[in-house]
């Protein structure tokens, strides 16, 4: 039998433990008084099918939180394994520079949709909480965007992992 050892849930011993949870690699996107955003993010949940509705946590001092905020909309872009490269690269750009990286579209409440991604959830912000670090944009889907299928590009212990089915 092993033993397992326990310590205080600090930031730290909290911040170790998420990256064990394994995510969905998404990009949110919005625009706000004509300028374009976008954040890479793993923090996205579905809240409710009727109506149908999902969550975001955005730090507070990401460049896209108050644009989001402002705009009162968003678009939850699920990434493919296929657009890892899009991930990394997102990195490394200013904000506002992002969606300059990929091809977009806008769907109904005019926030960019990336085109090539698993799905993308066009979101008008309903409701924000404000939680430590973080805002909770909850998001009224206005429309989802079902291209065809494909594996989703995932986050997990530091690194970028694809998805295999299992038998």
């Amino acid at each position: 039998m092993s033993h397992t050892s326990f310590t205080a849930a600090g930031p730290d011993e909290f911040r170790m433990g998420m990256r064990r949870l394994a995510a969905a690699v998404n990009v949110i996107s919005t625009e706000s008084d004509g300028e374009l955003y976008g954040m890479l993010a793993t923090a996205v949940c579905s809240v409710s099918a009727e109506p149908p509705t999902l969550l975001v946590c955005v730090n507070k001092s990401a460049s896209a939180c108050g644009p989001i905020a402002e705009s009162k909309r968003f678009c939850v872009n699920v990434l493919s394994e296929k657009q890892q490269d899009l991930a990394n690269q997102f990195l490394n750009v200013e904000s506002t520079r992002r969606l300059d990286l990929c091809n977009w579209t806008r769907l109904a409440t005019g926030a960019p949709a990336i085109e090539g991604s698993l799905v993308s959830f066009d979101c008008e912000v309903d409701q924000v909480i404000m939680s430590g670090t973080h805002a909770i944009f909850i998001g009224r889907v206005v429309v989802a965007s079902l291209p065809e299928a494909a594996s989703p590009l995932l986050y997990f212990d530091g690194a970028y992992s694809g998805m295999s089915a299992v038998a």
